[in-house]
């Protein structure tokens, strides 16, 4: 059992990073972007495309400029509509968009990247090192994510977005540009988990969707308000998701991120407070 705990924090602290961007887009516009999975896969696929390490900065800026076509998109549906419902559509759209162009692109071929041959030991348990980079990674910027959040003013700003937007505006804060600008962080986060989960597992072009439901099940389930509880529910995630490969069949491990959802939205009390309509 101490071998599957471990091995689910690792890819729990990989789930944390595909949660994070959709606390950043809560935070500043009250609102989820559903093409996180898609970022994730297109950096994949690109950076498998191009050789060597330049690939891995191809795969990133490919998930930055997709995103800035969510951003692009936010933009004209703010002008036309408040209702934020209408974004996360549209972004699920965009997903399915990416999904089939990779899918076009590519083909079905899986992407992975095996950065390592050798295995750490600990014991009983051997440890594959990207693993630990990725925990690394995950747990910087996620800290690093709170402290620009609650301790800068710029968090300040993406707080102040979503809680009262006129105002915001009235005390000279370019609401649109923020909130903008976090779609185009989450694209880069979105990346970078898509390049970490390429080295780790791989992924083939069906995995957007699946990558998406489990970063908003991470995120919604000790409540979308802070990155950290983000950590936590990715790696509740990723634990509960190796217990159930290990001692159950494989269908249910596939569907532990929708029951995570399934109780958190029946329920709406995991976490603090409600998950809608708690902002003007």
């Amino acid at each position: 059992m101490l071998e599957y705990i471990f091995r689910g924090l690792l890819n729990g602290s990989v789930y944390a990073l595909l949660a994070l961007p959709m606390t950043l887009f809560f935070t500043t516009a009250a609102t989820v972007d559903f093409a996180i999975g898609a970022y994730a896969l297109l950096a994949a696929a690109v950076a498998t495309a191009v050789p060597g390490p330049l690939g891995l900065l191809a795969g990133l800026a490919s998930a930055v400029a997709a995103s800035g076509v969510m951003a692009l998109i936010y933009v004209l549906l703010k002008r036309t509509s408040k209702e934020g419902i209408r974004v996360a559509l549209a972004s699920f759209g965009l997903s399915l968009a990416i999904s089939s162009v990779v899918l076009i692109v590519w083909g079905t071929q899986p992407f992975s990247r095996q950065t390592f041959t050798t295995m750490f030991e600990f014991g009983a348990l051997r440890v594959n090192p990207q693993g630990l980079i990725n925990v690394a990674i995950s747990i910087s910027l996620v800290g690093g994510t709170w402290l620009v959040l609650r301790h800068t003013q710029l968090g300040r700003m993406m707080r102040a977005a979503a809680v009262n937007a006129p105002g915001a505006e009235l005390a000279a804060i370019p609401v649109i540009g923020v909130q903008s600008g976090t779609l185009l962080a989450g694209g880069l986060l979105g990346g970078i988990a898509g390049l970490l989960i390429l080295h780790s597992s791989g992924m083939d072009f069906t995995a957007s969707l699946g990558l998406t439901f489990i970063g908003f099940a991470a995120a919604i389930i000790f409540g979308i308000h802070s990155p950290l509880r983000c950590m936590a529910g990715g790696l509740a995630i990723g634990v509960i998701e190796a217990l159930s490969a290990g001692y159950t069949s494989g269908m249910v491990t596939s569907m532990v991120p929708s029951l995570f959802m399934l109780l958190v939205l029946l329920t709406g009390q995991l976490g603090a407070g409600r998950y809608s309509g708690d902002r003007p």
